[in-house]
């Protein structure tokens, strides 16, 4: 086939660099082609800044570089997703992930009316767990899997899979997956179980990884001095959890054992050395079929075979590789850009680089704060820089460093939290680094004022020292203790609406002015982001007082769908009060 000229590529924009990407990908291996949106913890901890153009690239001689991120399977997932109004104008097979048909950019029907979508407005909860705090775990993520990106929403393909932090038994399931998740265009029970497994006697404590067909997900089974990683081929025929019969509604009868009663096939490794894992959840490199996960002993192991052959760990020298001995580390990022290493946090209050091949990088780690760094990393795959978080003994630091370790800029960002997670970026970053902002949840004065903050980047696109000066107090001021902590955060693009969104909730309380507000209960708030110029801070927030959130907290947000449709959009995630997975309408939240 042709490959797009230089010409259609400046002509058509977004389409035509997914065309380009295509025609690349039909060149690389098939594991490479996502045929739907997947959106897990590492939805948010790498991204990718605006590339620029095939022009541009080939002028500067970096063609190979943007080639490389315009055709990685999460810089693809995250365009559709920011740019969703134009995937839907657009609605080709090719834009969609599948395969690439032989057609000229002209005839892709630029002008074509939008896909019609169905309302989807509905909330819901479904039973994960006994006993308050055992649901999914504060600060890790479920994962969702949409089918089709583009067009109307798919309700027996669509999925979400919640990890447990149980230990699981014949009665409690270590994974729970729903499908049906639309109430205004799905028929019978919203949600309805798809899947509840019992995989082992540990936890599910950290967050999963679901393959680009979604027909796989990795995970850790946390047990002391004992943890096993699983990947798990789902068996989705609404059996697998009800053995003998199908699942009914949101409930289940008792877990399915993998390959019992069902073709579910569950692939089990002890983990090299009998160690614990706490807080790494496995990070999927879906080009190389290659996952990473950090123990609480310092150490880094590395899998292959992952989603597409036999997955294995490598346990020849120099793997698994010791990165900081007896220090426990955070989830691992492999940068798909030019580096090509691996960035951990560790309890120690440092960030690592690790090579691919197993080896300490030239700058092996930097400082971030004194205490612990509790949060994956996030890498900015395009413009080579990465971003930690940690505490020092009376503030919240943001650290921001290139690729290579270097050029270090850390930012107080109010005083210091006792969970403390990485911040979320605005579009404007996404459209040009020099314009964007990262908001961050640190304190305002101490413990239990949790507040948003706000960093700056100057046109080089290097974070600014210090925040901006602007704050939004999240709780009340007669709240005391230290349980009054930010989730993660997460933003949306709503490119149908051009509209910046970002969610996040405050665990044990909320705020308690203003017109809506969570009358001193814990909520979920969203805040509309600037899109332009003077982008002036947020001085309101949007709550939605849900009943059943008690004081426990909630796990970070996925989301799916964006669309100008008024309730197409949901935000999902695990109340820890009542061991919930729940569904919110972003529209409800707005």
């Amino acid at each position: 086939m042709r490959r797009p000229t230089v010409r259609s590529i400046s002509r058509f924009g977004f389409v035509a660099t997914a065309l380009l990407a295509a025609w690349a990908v039909k060149q690389a291996p098939a594991q490479q082609t996502p045929m739907g949106l997947v959106d897990d913890w590492t939805s948010h901890h790498v991204i990718f800044s605006n590339p620029g153009t095939f022009e541009e690239a080939t002028r500067n001689g970096k063609f190979e570089e943007w080639l490389r991120i315009v055709t990685s399977p999460r810089y693809r997932m995250q365009e559709i997703k920011r740019n969703v109004a134009s995937a839907e104008r657009a609605a080709d097979s090719a834009v969609r992930f599948h395969e690439l048909p032989e057609v000229e950019p002209s005839s892709l029907g630029f002008e074509d009316e939008r896909v019609k979508r169905k309302p989807l407005h509905s909330d819901w909860s479904v039973a994960l767990a006994g006993g308050a705090g055992n649901g999914v775990a504060f600060g890790k993520y479920a994962a969702k899997y949409t089918f089709s990106p583009v067009g109307n929403p798919n309700c027996t393909n669509d999925f979400v899979v919640f990890p447990i932090n149980t230990a699981g038994n014949g009665t409690q399931a270590n994974l729970l997956g729903v499908n049906n998740l639309y109430g205004m265009s799905c028929t019978g029970t919203v949600p309805t179980v798809l899947f509840a497994y019992f995989v082992g006697t540990g936890v599910v404590q950290t967050s999963p990884v679901l393959s680009l067909t979604g027909t796989k997900v990795a995970f850790v089974e946390s047990i002391t001095n004992g943890s096993i990683f699983h990947v798990l081929t789902l068996d989705k025929r609404g059996n697998s959890g009800c053995p003998g019969s199908p699942c009914n509604g949101t409930t289940f009868s008792s877990p399915a054992t993998p390959g019992t009663n069902n073709s579910a096939v569950d692939t089990k490794i002890t983990m090299s050395g009998n160690v614990s894992v706490t807080n790494s959840p496995p990070f999927v490199n879906y080009s190389a079929d290659v996952a990473y996960i950090g123990d609480d002993a310092g150490r880094l192991h590395k899998f292959t075979g992952v989603f597409t052959g036999t997955p294995r760990e490598v346990t020849t020298a120099p793997w698994p590789f010791t990165v900081a001995s007896g220090v426990t580390l955070t989830g691992p990022v492999f940068d798909g850009g030019t580096s090509q290493n691996v960035f951990v946090g560790g309890s120690d209050g440092k960030l690592y680089c690790v090579t691919s091949e197993g080896a300490a990088c030239s700058t092996a780690s930097i400082t971030v704060g004194t205490q612990a760094i509790g949060d994956a990393p996030i890498v900015d795959s395009t413009a080579q820089t990465v971003f930690a978080a940690a505490n020092n003994s009376t503030n919240a630091v943001l650290s921001q460093a290139t690729t290579a370790l270097g050029s270090q800029v850390r930012a107080t960002m109010g005083a210091s939290a006792t969970d403390l997670f990485d911040g979320a970026f605005d579009n404007a970053y996404f459209t040009s680094i020099s314009t964007g902002h990262m908001y961050f949840c640190g304190n305002l004065t101490g413990a239990a004022t949790p507040a948003l903050w706000r960093a700056t980047f100057n046109s080089s696109g290097t974070m600014r020292g210090t925040n901006d000066g602007n704050f939004f107090q999240l709780v009340g001021n007669t709240f005391t203790g230290t349980t009054v902590d930010c989730t993660p955060l997460t933003e949306v693009f709503n490119s149908a609406q051009s509209k910046d969104y970002l969610f996040l909730g405050v665990k044990d309380h909320g705020f308690s002015s203003g017109t809506s507000n969570c009358s001193n209960q814990t909520c979920v708030m969203s805040f509309v982001l600037p899109t332009s110029s003077p982008f002036t801070f947020p001085t309101s927030a949007n709550a939605t007082l849900t009943s059943i959130l008690g004081n426990k907290g909630m796990s970070g947000f996925i989301v799916d769908n964006v669309s100008g449709i008024a309730g197409a959009s949901q935000i999902y995630f695990g109340n820890l009060q009542n061991n919930t997975g729940v569904q919110a309408s972003q529209s409800a939240l707005q």
